[in-house]
């Protein structure tokens, strides 16, 4: 039988009173999937806070975001939202779950809001990892079955990707492109996002999240003669990053220039007696 712990606090403000307490700076939060969610054009519904983390003292102290969590750890989403008026509207929280057999939604509760109240932050909390094993997931919040935003991805029992292998062009020419091929393996079978420092003060930015053992292939660019270090990390669902692999390359040779000899035909042509040091150095 699952060990589903499933208590959960709600705590509300009235349209009379004052402002929720400021649980802290909004940016320490990282959220993610915050937007807002217009029903019928009569009013908006702001989803403020989303985060897992855990309990501390009461809800006003309970710690910033977590991404990680023991297998037997307790996961605690909290969500916050925001409007004119709730009264009316179906709450939802979905918990959503990948323990390597796809992400499925594994538990929902929800309740309708009976009051005519401003804000409201809600609490669900659950030792998933005891029902369901290692994996990574995330809860989903909606309004009247309309999502509106999620928290974060966390992790349960999660291990640090390997380092990614590298392997491309090591000995170039300065101007042309080149294309790299980029592999990780995930050791829980998730899937990661490829980092490439390309060792000229550019890099191609955290790319989308693929599944774990496939190639990636990024294409680049450098315009100057030199030696150069390409390095690369990778990271999965829980912002767990790998360490560096680097691949040492070389650029020695400009692009060579090549002439447009239509355009030195016309001149030859137009000024026959133009040019007898260039005429000479290409032999006509």
């Amino acid at each position: 039988m699952k060990k589903k712990i499933i208590p959960f606090l709600v705590m509300t403000l009235m349209i009379t009173t004052t402002a929720l307490p400021v649980l802290a700076d909004s940016a320490q939060y990282g959220k993610s999937g915050q937007k807002e969610y217009s029903m019928l054009g009569t009013r908006d519904v702001t989803l403020d806070v989303a985060i897992t983390t855990d309990w501390v003292d009461d809800w006003q102290v309970h710690g910033l975001l977590i991404r990680e969590f023991a297998l037997d750890g307790e996961v605690w989403a909290y969500h916050e939202i925001s409007s004119d008026d709730l009264y009316g509207l179906y709450f939802e929280q979905t918990w959503w779950y990948d323990n390597g057999t796809g992400l499925e939604n594994k538990w929902s509760w929800a309740w309708t809001i009976t009051e005519h109240w401003t804000s409201s932050a809600t609490w669900s909390w659950w030792q998933i990892g005891l029902d369901y094993g290692p994996g990574v997931g995330y809860v989903e919040c909606l309004i009247d079955n309309v999502s509106i935003g999620r928290t974060n991805w966390y992790a349960i029992d999660n291990t640090q990707p390997n380092k990614p292998t590298i392997s491309g062009e090591t000995n170039g020419t300065a101007g042309d492109e080149y294309e790299y091929t980029f592999n990780a393996i995930d050791p829980d079978g998730f899937s990661v996002s490829y980092f490439v420092d390309w060792g000229d003060g550019t890099d191609s930015g955290w790319t989308e999240f693929t599944d774990s053992g496939v190639d990636v292939k990024l294409k680049h660019t450098w315009d100057i003669k030199d030696d150069y270090i390409i390095k690369c990390k990778v990271k999965d669902l829980a912002e767990n990053e790998s360490d560096w692999e680097e691949l040492e390359i070389s650029m020695p040779k400009n692009k060579a220039f090549t002439f447009n000899f239509n355009l030195l035909s016309w001149l030859f042509e137009r000024f026959p007696n133009a040019f007898p040091i260039l005429r000479q150095l290409l032999g006509l």
